[in-house]
């Protein structure tokens, strides 16, 4: 499947404005290089690689000035909304790339589609994370810069790199808020949120980046701003003021980041997507 892709990509990204041209090398790596004398290289990997076959690469490429991309085969890359400690190869492509990781896919019949997963840290021991998939990347930009990885230690090092230069969906606020509440219905629903699942944001293609589907039916496509925020209540509209506020006060007990037992950061994060539901559904009916 690598091959097709890589002639894919090549066309998509000689389609980029600041790219001179891009080429195929002996080894199967994507050649790009800008009119500003840039270079990167682009691996397209179909099995997961050992940190120490990254970090060669990287070294050599870096050496002399030549950004390096990575893209890992979806099949390679846990479950969307899955809980896991992600190996350590994927872990190091995420820590390059500005805390994701790209992966690229194509169902029988489809187009070949390029996707970003992110890594969300989900104990205080910080071994498990909850995947995240984004929308499909639009192949438009190649920013080519230097990025510091501490971690994993296999991978330590300044690099050079480049990526497609999209936005961090995961910082986004209607994502956000939208995945806070397909996380309570799955709790809401029995499954307590140990099945694989696939959440995808209003408006995206239903399956996230890949695809996947599961037993489960995905949130209303069109979905509200309020009826999300009532989801993130764990609440139905119609419920009554008592409700609402006797649901913030137990859920602020959980997320608050005085209280609560999540990460600091994951409990500001909640704690916010909490308060700004609340705020909306006060103002919706005039509390």
């Amino acid at each position: 499947m690598a091959q097709r892709i890589t002639t894919w990509l090549q066309a998509q990204i000689s389609r980029i404005a600041s790219v001179r041209n891009v080429t195929l090398d002996p080894g199967g790596a994507l050649v790009a290089s800008t009119w500003t004398s840039g270079v990167v290289h682009i691996h397209l990997l179909d099995e997961l690689p050992k940190t120490r076959l990254l970090k060669r690469v990287m070294q050599d490429n870096t050496r002399v000035g030549i950004g390096t991309l990575f893209l890992i085969n979806a099949r390679c890359v846990p479950a969307d909304g899955s809980v896991t400690a992600p190996d350590e190869a994927l872990l190091g492509l995420h820590a390059l790339y500005r805390d994701r990781l790209y992966s690229f896919s194509q169902s029988t019949g489809g187009a070949p589609r390029i996707g970003q997963i992110h890594f969300r840290a989900f104990n205080t021991r910080g071994d498990l994370r909850e995947v995240w998939y984004g929308p499909d990347v639009a192949v438009r930009n190649l920013p080519c810069y230097r990025v510091w990885v501490s971690h994993p230690l296999s991978l330590k090092g300044n690099w050079m790199v480049a990526n497609f230069g999209s936005e961090a969906f995961w910082k986004d606020a209607d994502y956000t808020i939208g995945r806070e509440a397909f996380r309570r219905e799955r709790q809401r629903s029995g499954d307590g949120g140990t099945q694989y699942t696939t959440w995808s944001q209003p408006g995206w293609e239903p399956g996230g980046a890949q695809g996947y589907q599961t037993p489960a039916d995905p949130p209303p496509a069109r979905e509200s701003d309020l009826d999300r925020s009532y989801s993130v209540m764990g609440l139905s509209r119609g419920a009554s003021g008592e409700e609402v506020k006797t649901a913030f006060r137990r859920l602020a007990r959980e997320v608050h980041p005085d209280v609560s037992t999540l990460p600091k950061a994951e409990a500001e994060m909640r704690f916010k997507i909490l308060l700004d539901a609340y705020n909306k559904i006060k103002v919706a009916n005039g509390w």
